[in-house]
């Protein structure tokens, strides 16, 4: 019996060094996210309300080029561009020749934002972050927001073998959007020109000085 226990103290202790230096959830999201500088992909977007089975989907493809660079393209059922250089963020709809210039805030910076662009540390400020899944090639990570003000109820962000594939969140009116990520490639050059807007002769411009 004292040798069973010997034997078992020699493992705890062997083991400890390890387990202080587990990843809590949210080291495991920045780990998993700072894989990739430069990220594209198409996506699909679906989102249900709490009361209807109905489902709106959008689809268009999507472009990261850290820190702050993010150009995000509908092109159905209606083409919408949303383009940030990093320091302001346009949203352009041709069908109604409007553009819309803001400036960036992080601060303000919505959730989904945040997680394509990799800040974690300002989305552990805002969500508390677990990670009900941690899988050699699957990751699921939820965050529930700290704010009972918050405008979202929770947030998923699943992995497939290191790289983003769904993103889902749920907002406390019971809609849930998610968007699914398909055709991923990593840190393939990209021309700056990809994250800089100039409206369209005859584009009707509204600048906003909030984000």
């Amino acid at each position: 019996m004292k040798k069973i226990f010997r034997r078992f103290v020699m493992v705890f202790l062997t083991a400890m060094p390890l387990l202080a230096h587990a990843e809590t959830p949210t080291e495991a999201l920045q780990h998993v996210l700072k894989g990739y500088e430069r990220f594209s992909a198409h996506f699909e977007q679906v989102t249900r309300s709490e009361q209807s089975n109905d489902a709106e989907v959008s689809k268009g493809t999507l472009m990261i080029a850290r820190p702050g660079q993010f150009r995000w393209e509908t092109v159905s059922p209606f083409p919408q561009l949303i383009i940030s250089d990093g320091q302001y963020l346009w949203i352009y709809d041709p069908d109604l020749e409007q553009a819309t210039r803001k400036p960036v805030d992080l601060g303000k910076t919505n959730a989904a934002a945040l997680i394509l662009n990799g800040n974690v540390t300002e989305l552990a400020d805002k969500f508390e972050i677990y990670q009900p899944i941690n899988e050699e090639s699957e990751q699921l990570f939820e965050l529930l927001p700290k704010d009972t003000q918050s405008s979202f109820q929770r947030i998923r962000v699943f992995f497939t073998n290191g790289v983003m594939s769904e993103l889902m969140l749920q907002d406390v009116l019971g809609q849930q959007t998610t968007i699914l990520l398909r055709d991923p490639v990593i840190n393939e050059a990209m021309d700056a020109s990809l994250f800089q807007f100039t409206p369209p002769e005859g584009t009707d411009v509204i600048m906003s000085d909030e984000a």
